[in-house]
């Protein structure tokens, strides 16, 4: 009987296969086992960031949490405030990032950070183990671009960016023409200047320097624009021009034409033109004096109780628009250069015809009252007559002796005067004023007129007429005269040394009649005692003698043409005028000594 014995194995026999890929994964299972091992220990042993970790140009391994925050909150600083700028040709637009809309997010990159070697997947966290001690550890930032900030910042850039076309045009400098032909601008191109916005905002690499793409836009002149207007503008240069009026010549040299020249442009039509405020400045003022007149109104005087009318006289203005289209039909036309200025005519507030058709043909009523020559209050009287004369009055219009006068002072011609003051006649600047104020209330009472406002006086002064009297005093009390008639009213007025009259010159319209009542109300004077240290003891003298007060009514009767009868009754109420006395209070009077006896040495 044979024994079979098992062969010895040989070389790539399946048992041998089988042995290698068992080796094979435990050796793989042992480096995993042993690799999660460190992962567990580094993990456990590192609290911060990885070594070697890197956000953009920033290194922020070895870092803890609050420190890493501090250089991501620098670095979003940097950031944020680092210029953009676009270029469009030579001019650029810059602003800080963050004004573009860039935003950098400190927590969100620094978590981002922090993860790495610490991911879920053990490989990849012992990977980033492994890279941290070998090399570098990129990790991107956390960022963004506001779109609408970054759209409202592209609109407000472009505008600035955009270049308009450049028209043709003629630039002067005196007499010396400077020639500018027509070249195109360039409006950006949004949609390619958007991209490269945001790539340089987002990418830490990227130049901040942002080139703009611009397309064309063409002019609408050309040189054969500029040619034409380039002919008239030498022709207008090519000698003086001259504007006159009576004698006097406004003349302007090729520099002063050349100074106040414009190109004006209308779509491809280029055309010269004056321009009115510079002409007005190189006017010189002498000769606009010169050229320039005041309208001048027809005026009445009165010679020998006939009226005359002396002719309005029209004036001239000089009109820089309308100078300004002559200069420059003038200097471009090709004929004479020289014309007569045209202005602007102004027409007088009353012309001649104006003052012919108010009808002042005839006295209508006149009256005088009488005074002391040599007295002080003379002057006023003459002052304000001549103040007042020649005063026209329209149909309607108003007379106010206080608004024409104003404040009688001494720098206007007055001087001291007797006045009336709580119930004592004094001395005041302008004193005397009352008697023309009286003077010419009663031309206009008899002429007719109406007088909407006048104050007899407090006291009836003799000298007056009862009844029909006034008084001013500035600025409270006044006289008015409305020239109620259908034509003009002059006052013309006359003085001598004793005495003054107002007249009125119009067309008599009007019959006019004053009836004067009794008396009534009689009151004696009150009597004042004053001392007075200037009288001696226990005597007297009478300062104001008094006079009584009284009730009176005038009234004004006026007849029309067509019959009709207008009664115009004014009571006016006297004041008793005081009886002052002034009793002496200083000292006694020496007595006289007594006789001598008859024989007394």
């Amino acid at each position: 009987m044979r024994t079979l014995l098992p062969a010895p194995h040989q070389a790539g026999s399946p048992t041998r296969r089988r042995r290698g890929p068992r080796l094979a994964i435990a050796l793989l299972a042992a480096f995993v086992v042993l690799g999660a091992l460190t992962l567990t220990g580094l993990r456990l042993a590192r609290q911060g960031t990885l070594p070697g970790a890197q956000v953009a140009d920033v290194q922020v391994g070895d870092l803890d949490e609050t420190a890493l925050a501090a250089v991501l909150d620098e670095y979003r600083d940097r950031r944020e405030r680092t210029p953009v700028t676009v270029t469009l040709g030579e001019v650029e637009v810059a602003a800080p990032a963050a004004d573009l809309g860039y935003r950098f997010d400190t927590e969100a990159t620094a978590q981002a950070v922090l993860r790495r070697g610490r991911q879920v997947n053990p490989f990849a966290a012992l990977f980033d183990h492994l890279r941290a001690f070998l090399g570098t550890i990129r990790v991107a930032p956390e960022q963004h671009v506001d779109a609408e900030q970054l759209e409202a910042w592209l609109v407000r850039a472009s505008a600035e960016l955009t270049q308009p076309p450049v028209e043709g045009s003629l630039e002067f400098d005196g007499a010396q023409i400077t020639r500018i032909d027509p070249r195109p601008g360039g409006v950006v191109q949004l949609d390619v200047l958007r991209p490269r916005l945001r790539a340089a905002l987002l990418d830490p690499q990227a130049d901040r320097t942002v080139r703009a793409q611009a397309e064309p836009v063409r002019p609408e002149t050309t040189p054969a624009d500029v040619d034409a207007v380039l002919a008239v503008a030498e022709r207008a240069l090519a000698g003086p021009v001259t504007l006159s009026r009576d004698d006097t010549a406004l003349t302007l040299s090729p520099d002063q034409i050349g100074a106040v020249l414009a190109v004006d442009r209308d779509g491809a039509a280029l055309g010269l033109r004056v321009d009115p405020a510079r002409l007005a400045e190189v006017v010189p003022a002498t000769t606009l004096d010169a050229i320039e007149t005041p309208p001048v109104d027809a005026t009445f005087s009165v010679a020998g109780g006939t009226v005359r009318i002396a002719p309005s006289q029209d004036g001239f203005q000089f009109d820089p628009e309308i100078a300004a289209e002559q200069v420059l039909a003038l200097a471009t036309g090709g004929g004479p250069r020289e014309a007569a200025l045209e202005g602007v005519v102004t027409a007088p507030d009353l012309t001649t015809a104006d003052a012919e058709a108010l009808g002042v043909v005839e006295r209508v009523s006149t009256y005088t009252t009488e005074f002391t020559a040599g007295q002080s209050r003379v002057t006023n009287i003459h002052r304000i007559a001549d103040m007042v004369d020649g005063t026209l009055l329209r149909p309607g219009e108003t007379f106010s002796v206080n608004d024409h006068v104003g404040e009688r002072t001494a720098a206007k011609g007055f001087v001291g005067g007797g006045a009336i003051f709580d119930g004592e006649f004094v001395e005041q600047i302008g004193g005397g004023v009352s008697q023309f104020a009286t003077t010419m209330y009663n031309a206009a009472y008899f002429g007719g007129y109406a007088i909407p406002q006048h104050k007899a006086h407090s006291y009836y002064i003799s000298r007056y007429p009862v009844g029909r009297e006034a008084t001013l005093n500035y600025p409270n009390v006044d006289l008015q005269m409305r020239n109620s008639s259908p034509y003009g009213a002059l006052l013309a007025t006359a003085h001598t040394a004793t005495s003054v009259t107002v007249s009125v010159y119009g067309t008599r319209w009007v019959q006019v009649d004053s009836i004067t009542g009794e008396r009534t109300n009689v009151t004696p004077p009150p009597e004042r005692v004053r001392e007075t240290d200037a009288l001696p003891a226990g005597s007297e003298r009478v300062v104001q003698s008094g006079r009584e007060g009284f009730d009176i009514t005038v009234t004004r009767v006026l007849t029309f043409p067509d019959g009709r009868v207008e009664r115009e009754p004014e009571t006016t109420r006297y004041l008793p005028e005081p009886r002052i006395i002034e009793r002496g209070a200083g000292a006694a009077p020496p007595e006289e000594p007594d006789a001598p006896p008859p024989g007394a040495v």
